[in-house]
């Protein structure tokens, strides 16, 4: 009898730290590596090791999913509490125990959709009854969803107008940029189209000494770099008087204090890539 197609939402690592490894590998995959390989284990054994490593009965059931309920044809989401949704796929591949990675349970799968930055979870308004599943403490590492709850989800998403759909790679990223060096890669690909260049870099702030072109003529700007534009706040004590300084990040977030940000100019680079793309 044909196994009816079911659906999962599975987090690549916490904070979907592992996504791009995942991605590149073409698979889904989850912790408990020093479980060891599963193949080949019956359920209640896998329970009693379970419990060995003291682990709760909630890590179990969720593992249990993953390994022996998890089946091909099925229909996978990577999310990320806090992140959000990285791709769409189909399950192609039974389990395996995969050495190569760092974690090792894993199945392969065929993203067919897949987004370069990550798309957040609360622009898309989901349904109280289900959003839990995907934010939040309750949203767990693996969680089985109802087929109305994928068809609302993927509904959704489709509305969703972003460039960054099915985006292979940009400025030799294969994931929007998550640390302060990848903002810094963006940027030095953007030079030409925010009209800048750059003078001076180092490891002391600012981070860059940058010429911007107004008109025939050159100005001289301090750069600093920061993944998300608050990060500058620790920079605050730092800056002089009848200076000014330029904030280059990748995402504009909210400030403690929003007078102190209005003092500086902010040159997001995803909403820049935005126009590119």
């Amino acid at each position: 009898m044909k196994n009816e197609t079911q659906y999962w939402k599975i987090s690549p690592g916490k904070g979907g730290f592992l996504w791009r490894e995942q991605k590149l590998n073409e698979c889904i995959a989850i912790g408990w590596s020093y479980i060891g390989n599963a193949k080949g284990m019956t359920e209640k054994r896998l329970h009693t090791k379970f419990k060995r490593h003291r682990e709760s009965t909630q890590s179990f059931h969720q593992f249990a999913d993953f390994r022996f309920r998890v089946h091909k044809n099925d229909k996978v989401i990577a999310s990320s509490s806090g992140p959000g949704i990285y791709a769409l796929g189909t399950v192609i591949g039974d389990y395996e125990f995969n050495k190569e990675l760092e974690y090792k349970h894993s199945r392969k799968v065929r993203w067919e959709t897949t987004f370069w930055h990550p798309v957040d979870i609360a622009s898309l308004h989901l349904p109280q009854s289900f959003k839990y599943k995907f934010s939040g403490q309750l949203s767990q590492t693996i969680r089985k969803l109802k087929k109305r709850e994928w068809d609302c989800l993927s509904n959704r998403l489709n509305r969703i107008n972003t460039p960054f759909r099915n985006l292979g790679m940009w400025g030799g990223l294969i994931q929007a940029p998550e640390y302060e060096n990848e903002v810094i890669i963006i940027f030095s690909h953007m030079l030409q189209h925010l009209h800048m260049r750059i003078i001076k870099s180092g490891t002391q702030f600012p981070d860059a000494i940058v010429e911007r072109k107004a008109g025939r003529k050159w100005k001289k700007i301090n750069v600093e770099f920061e993944l998300r534009s608050s990060g500058f706040q620790t920079h605050l004590p730092d800056c002089k008087e009848h200076q000014d300084y330029v904030i280059v990040c990748w995402e504009d977030d909210k400030w403690h204090d929003n007078r102190q940000k209005r003092r500086f100019e902010i040159i997001e680079l995803k909403e820049q890539l935005k126009k590119i793309l």
